[in-house]
C-alpha cells in the first residue's frame, strides 16, 4: 500500500496514531477534519518530537483549511460515499480556469469595449493544452447576459472541408440565437438591407429562414443559383453582421487553431502575423496574449481540487507534477491519470483520501511528451475502443454519430458501438447534445491518429470509406454520411480505379459531394470533389455516361469560376458545347458563360452569346425600339409584374425549366446590353422580348419573375 511520504507503507493502514483521533474516525467525523485535529495536535508537540511534515505551521493556515471546509463542503469536508473505491476518479473543475486572472481581465476588458460600439480583435496564442479555448469560453456568461452573441468555429486539419465553410457555418449559428430573443426587429432590418439580394442570403445561411416563418423557401440548386465566389460571400457576410450587431447586441466571433484557417477564410494572407498587422494599419485595436504554463501555486490548487484535500496536504505532489508537466494544463490532466493508472496514485480506502509514494513517483522514467503518453495509454485499451478511435480521428475532430451507427453496422466495424462506450467512460471522447461526437481535445484526437502506423494510413482510410459506402449503399443517407464516406474512400483512388463498375459510383458520390459543397459556398472542397469525380470516369464517358458527364462538368465549370479559375472555367464549359447532345443541354453552361463575361468585363461577348443562343431558341430582339416605346414596354412589364405576384397561381412549381432557362438568359442579355454601346434600346428590346415571353407563357410567368 502507498503511503504519501516516505515512511512505512504499513502506516496507511493506520491512517492516525493519536487515539483521541482514532475514536473520533470512529465515531464517524470527517477525514478532513480528523486531520485538520490531528496535524493541530502534532503542531502542539511539535517540541516532544512529534511533529509530522503535515503539522500545521501557523493559524493563518488553518483558516485558510477552514474557509475550504465552509466554501465548498462536498468536496473538502465530507468524506467519499462510494464503496467501490477502485474506480474513483479524479475531481477536476472542468468549469473552473486556473491562474488566468489577469487574461481573463483583458479578455473582459476589450468585451466591453466592444459592447460600447466599438471593433477590436483579441489574439490568444500559446501550446496546445495552455486552455486558450477555455479562457474564450468563460467568457460566454458575460457575452450572453448582456444580449450578446458568441459564435465559435473550430478550424479543423483533417477535415476535407474548406476552412471559409466552418466560418459560414458559425455565422448560420446566429439566426437560431436571434429566433429566441429579437426576431421581429432583426428580420425586418434583413429584409430592408438584402431587399433583391435576399436570396443570396438565404443561400449562404440557410438558418436565416427561421426568422421568416412565413417564407417558404425553394430549393436552390447551383445550376439557378447566380454564383457567390469568396469576396462575394465575405460581402453578404459583413452586411449581415452590420445588421444583427449592435452594441446592445455585441457579436463575438471566436476562431479557434487560426493556423489551420487559410486566406480564404481570413481574406487575408494565409500568415496570421499578417492578419494582425494589416488590423493594427487599419486602426483596430488588437490585444495579443500569449498562455504559459499554470506557476506552481496554481497547479498545486488544480491538484487539491481533484484530490479533494488540503493545498497545503498537496504541494510535495504538485512539485514532482510540475518539474514533469512544466505547468500545462492539459499535461497536467494525462499526467496524473496516468499516475492513478499505473498505480502510483491510489484512493486508500482505510484513509478515506488519495494517496501517493513520492521516492517512487519522482524516480520514473516518465515521458514529457503528451502526446506520445497518451498514445502510450491508448495502446492499453481494448481492439473496439482503439477502432473506435482510430476511425474517428481519420474524420478529424468531430464526427456525426450517425456516421458510427452506420460503421458498425460492417463487419470490419461491429465493435464499434462498444467502443464508442469505452471511449466515452474513459473521458476520450464526448457527446456535444447536436448529434455530434467529439475528442475532448485535439491532442487526444492527434494520439489517436498515431495508433494507425503511417505506412497503413492511406489503406486505413480507404477501407474506412468503403465499410461505410458497403453500410450505406441503397439507403437514403443524408450529407453527413456521404460527406464523410467520399472524403475516405477517395485516399484509394489507385484502388477505385482497378473497378470500372466501381468508379462510376464513387465519381457519383463525389459529384454529390461537390454540388453539396457548392450550394453551402465551400467552393474549394467543391472544387476537389469535381475534380475527383472527373479522374474517376472511363475514357469514353461521354458516350457510356452522358447525364452523369455533363453533370459534373458543369459543376466543375461552376466550381472553377468560384474559385477564380476563369481560364479553366471556359475550357470546361467549351467540353460541354463540344459534347452536348442538343441546345438544351447546353442552357445552363451558357448562362454560365455569360456570367464569367460579365465578370471579366467583357458585356459585348456576353450580349453577342445571348442573342445567338436566342437565336437558335427561334426568339427574335428587335434592332431597336424609340425612348417612347421603351417608356411603355417598362410600364406595361412592371404592371404585369404586379399582375403575377397577386395571381392565383403564385406557388405554382415550374415544369418547364427550358422555359425558365430562357427567362434567364433575357434577363442576362439585358443586363449585357446594358453596359455596351447599344445602350437603352437594346436593353429595351430585350426586356419587350422577355415581356411578351411572358405573355405566352401565363401559367409560368410567375416563376421567370422570380428567376429574374
Amino acid at each position: 500500500m502507498l503511503t504519501r511520504a516516505k515512511g512505512d507503507f504499513d502506516r496507511a493502514e493506520k491512517p492516525f496514531q493519536i487515539p483521541c483521533i482514532v475514536r473520533m474516525q470512529k465515531l464517524g467525523i470527517p477525514v478532513s477534519i480528523c486531520l485538520m485535529t490531528q496535524n493541530l495536535l502534532e503542531y502542539a508537540l511539535r517540541g516532544n518530537g512529534r511533529q509530522s511534515d503535515d503539522a500545521y505551521e501557523s493559524l493563518g493556515v488553518v483558516s485558510e483549511d477552514l474557509h475550504l471546509l465552509l466554501l465548498d463542503p462536498d468536496r473538502f469536508l465530507f468524506d467519499y460515499d462510494n464503496e467501490n473505491t477502485d474506480n474513483m476518479k479524479l475531481l477536476y473543475r472542468k468549469d473552473k480556469l486556473y491562474g488566468r486572472d489577469k487574461e481573463e481581465t483583458l479578455i473582459t476588458d476589450a468585451f466591453c469595449r466592444v459592447s460600447r460600439g466599438k471593433s477590436e480583435a483579441f489574439f490568444i496564442g500559446g501550446f496546445s493544452g495552455s486552455g486558450k479555448s477555455m479562457l474564450v469560453n468563460n467568457l460566454r456568461n458575460t457575452v450572453n447576459a448582456v444580449g450578446g452573441y458568441t459564435i465559435k468555429h473550430k478550424f479543423d486539419a483533417m477535415s476535407q472541408e474548406e476552412p471559409l465553410s466552418g466560418v459560414i457555418s458559425a455565422f448560420n449559428q446566429i439566426c437560431l440565437m436571434i429566433k429566441g430573443r429579437a426576431r421581429p426587429v432583426i428580420a425586418k432590418k434583413l429584409s430592408d438591407e438584402f431587399g433583391d439580394d435576399f436570396g443570396l442570403l438565404i443561400r449562404l445561411l440557410p438558418s436565416v429562414s427561421v426568422l421568416f416563418p412565413e417564407l417558404v423557401s425553394p430549393a436552390i440548386h447551383v445550376e439557378d443559383a447566380v454564383t457567390m465566389n469568396a469576396r462575394s460571400v465575405s460581402f453578404t457576410l459583413l452586411r449581415f453582421v452590420r445588421v444583427v450587431s449592435s452594441p446592445r447586441h455585441p457579436v463575438m466571433l471566436f476562431l479557434d487553431d487560426m493556423q489551420w484557417a487559410d486566406s480564404t477564410a481570413l481574406d487575408v494572407d494565409h500568415d496570421l502575423f499578417d492578419l494582425i498587422e494589416k488590423l493594427e494599419i487599419s486602426n483596430v485595436p488588437t490585444t495579443k496574449v500569449s498562455l504559459t504554463g499554470l506557476d506552481q501555486e496554481d497547479l498545486n490548487t488544480m491538484i487539491s481540487d481533484a484530490l479533494c484535500l488540503y493545498p497545503r496536504i498537496c504541494k510535495s505532489l504538485s512539485c514532482i507534477v510540475y518539474q514533469k508537466t512544466k505547468g500545462n494544463p492539459f499535461f497536467v490532466l494525462e499526467f496524473m491519470q496516468s499516475l492513478q493508472s499505473r498505480g502510483l496514485l491510489q484512493y486508500n480506502s482505510h484513509q478515506k483520501r488519495w494517496v501517493w509514494n513520492e521516492d517512487i513517483t519522482r524516480g520514473e522514467e516518465i515521458t514529457n511528451n503528451v502526446l506520445h503518453l497518451l498514445s502510450s495509454k491508448m495502446n492499453g485499451l481494448s481492439d473496439n475502443v482503439q477502432t473506435l478511435l482510430k476511425a474517428m480521428a481519420c474524420f478529424g475532430t468531430s464526427t456525426n454519430e450517425s456516421v458510427i451507427g452506420y460503421l458498425s453496422e460492417s463487419a470490419g466495424y461491429s465493435g464499434v458501438r462498444n467502443g464508442l462506450e469505452g471511449a466515452l467512460h474513459d473521458g476520450y471522447i464526448e457527446k456535444d447534445g447536436e448529434g455530434y461526437l467529439k475528442f475532448v481535445h485535439d491532442k487526444v484526437r492527434e494520439a489517436a491518429y498515431n495508433l494507425i502506423p503511417d505506412s497503413d494510413k492511406k489503406q486505413f482510410h480507404y477501407d474506412l470509406g468503403k465499410a461505410l459506402y458497403s453500410s450505406c449503399d441503397g439507403k437514403d443517407v443524408d450529407d453527413a454520411i456521404f460527406l464523410p464516406i467520399a472524403s475516405q474512400i477517395n485516399h484509394g483512388k489507385e484502388w477505385i480505379l482497378k473497378d470500372n463498375k466501381f468508379s462510376i459510383a464513387i465519381a457519383e458520390l463525389n459529384m454529390k459531394a461537390g454540388k453539396k459543397a457548392l450550394d453551402g459556398c465551400d467552393d474549394k472542397t467543391a472544387y476537389s470533389y469535381l475534380g475527383t469525380a472527373l479522374s474517376l470516369l472511363p475514357r469514353d464517358h461521354w458516350e457510356s455516361h452522358y447525364d452523369l458527364s455533363l453533370r459534373i462538368y458543369f459543376l466543375m465549370a461552376s466550381a472553377a469560376n468560384s474559385t477564380c479559375r476563369d481560364d479553366e472555367a471556359e475550357l470546361t464549359l467549351q467540353k460541354i458545347f463540344e459534347k452536348a447532345q442538343c441546345l438544351d443541354d447546353q442552357l445552363p453552361s451558357y448562362l454560365l458563360l455569360n456570367e464569367i463575361l460579365l465578370s471579366q468585363g467583357n458585356p459585348k461577348g456576353a450580349y453577342n452569346t445571348c442573342a445567338s443562343v436566342l437565336s437558335q431558341l427561334g426568339e427574335t430582339i428587335p434592332n431597336s425600339v424609340t425612348p417612347e416605346a421603351a417608356s411603355a414596354m417598362l410600364a406595361e412589364t412592371l404592371t404585369m409584374y404586379e399582375e403575377v405576384y397577386n395571381d392565383e397561381w403564385i406557388n405554382k412549381k415550374l415544369e418547364d425549366e427550358k422555359i425558365r432557362t430562357i427567362a434567364k438568359i433575357y434577363n442576362s442579355c439585358g443586363s449585357a446590353a446594358e453596359f455596351t454601346e447599344r445602350d437603352m434600346p437594346v436593353y429595351s428590346s430585350s426586356l419587350d422580348s422577355f415581356r411578351r415571353l411572358c405573355h405566352e407563357r401565363r401559367t409560368t410567368c410567375k416563376h421567370l419573375v422570380s428567376a429574374c
